[in-house]
């Protein structure tokens, strides 16, 4: 589990690579780059440490070229910092005694390796540096020998997008544990002319075919992620697809000084923006758009809305539940029910919403998930895109049961239909027969073309299911206790439709399973 809050702190601008994208590379060849002193960079890593995080990252240039970088990391290592991340083109780590060097002053080091292409050829026309990439594959060679934990990192443009797909192939042999590709930033890409940063940043819709193979090619429980490509390029894509991540604080070097700690992603996101219509996109609460930059130089004509139409013929299984419920978390946020409950709806991850209504005698608590991804007795509602059961419910049954039921009407009125009535009958004193019975048509619903349009509860001793069709003629199957037992039966109209016939017939194999 990621901490509450972590810090990257860069170590000064000295590289030994010259990437197309990167300011360090263009101010070390400009001569700009200079060492830093190491003190103000551990004063930093002290103030961090004392405000509570316990991740560090060392960026650069390349950190390892800083005279100190061993006396930083030894001093992390001294403070308890549970984590180390070490942000490297693997020049040095080439060298297997440096890697013994590192990991005889700290055990709790992830290796982020900067790969800048999966192939040679991709790899040395994005760092402009001949050998760069045989030395990376040294280093993560190395690493592997010696059981670390690997993680590999690349900045996405012209040079090196369609080299991608062969990644599964290049970093899975090391065991590495993670890949995260990134749109390059402009803002990040130091003094460029309109030329340069249009040779540098690909239009996205050209990635697209090099991404979906890319990940294909790796185990679905691989961790790859894709920083800051707008969802619309590719819906399909969208489980593998990040904007902004975990609450990090940046300190960056000014010259040959360090800056004050900034919130990373509040400040990558200055020079990103959406079309207005955005807001219609079911991605919309999660994308932080595109770069400026990017949109005067391609526009904004692929930036197509998601609907939920079209995110339910990329994702049918419902893997981003979240996306697909978008209008419906829209709709129930800071709502107040007719009957006075407040309601608060949010994600619990990529599968899951949870749904909170507040009742004078306490909190009625809903988990949405994909469908059949529930079971048992305390799914209240299902509709197409999901399934809801009971977590919590209010110390008063009525409470509960007019909290559902003003529920499910929001989300009939959000444009998710239920395939049976609220399951109100959780609330009342109805025999475990009873409500077993119920509970196992809620599960096999709906029955044809019929619609089982609402429940009758009688007394505590009979539940009577309506069912409607096309037409509006009706059709009833009871079920009631006698003699300690359920017993059940129907009536219908007197020339029932053929569709209301095979409705009842469907309820009462379900009943007899």
């Amino acid at each position: 589990m990621e901490p509450a809050a972590q810090v990257e702190i860069q170590l000064g601008h000295m590289c030994n690579n010259r990437c197309v994208f990167c300011t360090s590379g263009q101010q070390t060849e400009l001569g700009r780059a200079r060492p830093l002193e190491t003190q103000p960079i551990i004063d930093r890593i002290d103030a961090a440490f004392a405000q509570g995080m316990r991740k560090l990252t060392l960026l650069g240039g390349e950190p390892t070229l800083q005279p100190g970088f061993k006396d930083v990391l030894r001093r992390a290592v001294e403070l308890g910092f549970e984590e180390i991340v070490v942000f490297t083109n693997g020049v040095k780590t080439a060298r297997p005694a440096y890697v013994d060097e590192l990991l005889a002053i700290a055990s709790n080091i992830t290796w982020r390796i900067s790969l800048q292409g999966a192939t040679k050829a991709a790899h040395e026309r994005t760092t402009k540096k001949s050998g760069s990439f045989d030395r990376i594959v040294r280093s993560l060679e190395n690493l592997h020998q010696r059981g670390e934990h690997i993680t590999v990192n690349m900045c996405v443009v012209q040079s090196n997008f369609e080299s991608v797909s062969e990644f599964p192939a290049l970093i899975l042999p090391f065991d590495a544990q993670q890949l995260h590709l990134d749109m390059v930033r402009p803002l990040d890409a130091g003094e460029r002319s309109d030329e340069d940063f249009a040779q540098m940043i690909p239009h996205y819709s050209d990635m697209v075919p090099a991404l979906r193979k890319m990940v294909a090619g790796f185990p679905d429980d691989f961790d790859v992620n894709i920083g800051n490509l707008p969802y619309c390029i590719a819906p399909d894509l969208a489980p593998v697809i990040h904007h902004d991540g975990e609450r990090t604080y940046t300190v960056a070097v000014n010259d040959t000084s360090l800056s004050d700690p900034w919130d990373k992603y509040e400040v990558k996101r200055r020079d990103k923006g959406k079309p207005e219509s955005c807001q219609q996109c079911v991605f919309e609460a999660r994308c932080n758009g595109v770069f400026d930059r990017y949109v005067e130089l391609y526009g904004t004509s692929e930036l197509v809305p998601v609907s939920r139409e079209r995110l339910a013929r990329s994702d049918p299984k419902r893997k981003l539940l979240w996306a697909h419920l978008a209008p419906l978390l829209r709709a129930l946020r800071q709502r107040v029910l007719p009957g006075g409950g407040a309601v608060a709806a949010r994600p619990a991850g990529d599968r899951e919403v949870s749904i909170t209504v507040t009742t004078d005698s306490g909190e009625l608590r809903l988990a949405l998930v994909p469908p059949g991804a529930a079971a048992g007795p305390y799914i209240v509602a299902r509709t197409d895109d999901f399934d809801a059961s009971l977590s919590n419910v209010p110390k008063q049954a009525a409470d509960g049961a007019t909290a559902l039921g003003e529920l499910c009407d929001a989300f009939v009125a959000a444009g998710y239909p239920l395939l049976h009535p609220p399951a109100v009958d959780l609330f009342g004193d109805l025999p475990r027969g009873l409500r077993g019975r119920l509970s196992r048509l809620r599960q096999a619903a709906p029955f044809g073309d019929v619609t089982w349009s609402h429940t009758r509860l009688d007394g505590g001793e009979r539940a009577e299911l309506v069912l409607t069709d096309a037409d509006g003629s009706e059709a009833c199957v009871w079920l009631a206790m006698t003699g300690g037992k359920v017993r059940g039966g129907y009536t219908v109209a007197e020339q029932p439709s053929p569709s209301l016939v095979d409705g009842v017939r469907s309820v009462m194999r379900a009943l007899s399973r």
